[in-house]
């Protein structure tokens, strides 16, 4: 895939596009080779971006602990403030 294909499918400068592709291979996101002469990269794999029914499960319950918190901050705040007057 030539960086122009890249740059334009991301919307980031072509000069951008080398480091953008070294970082997602250092992350371990693509699995492939970078040609900075030709400027080429060929990605032989891809990270999944699926999620299985336990990962969504997951997600599910820590969203679900995560507003469980939120209520408690709430709660609490309300709380220690009371009601505040309107003039």
């Amino acid at each position: 895939m030539s960086f122009q294909t890249i740059a334009e499918e991301t919307r980031l400068p072509q000069e951008e596009v080398e480091h953008l592709v070294m970082k997602a291979l250092s992350l371990n996101l693509i699995k492939g080779t970078l040609d900075q002469v030709d400027q080429k990269a060929q990605i032989s794999w891809v990270q999944p971006r699926v999620l299985s029914r336990a990962q969504i499960g997951s997600l599910a319950d820590r969203l679900e602990r995560w507003s469980q918190s939120l209520s408690n901050v709430e709660q609490f705040a309300h709380s220690q403030t009371g009601e505040v007057p309107v003039a």
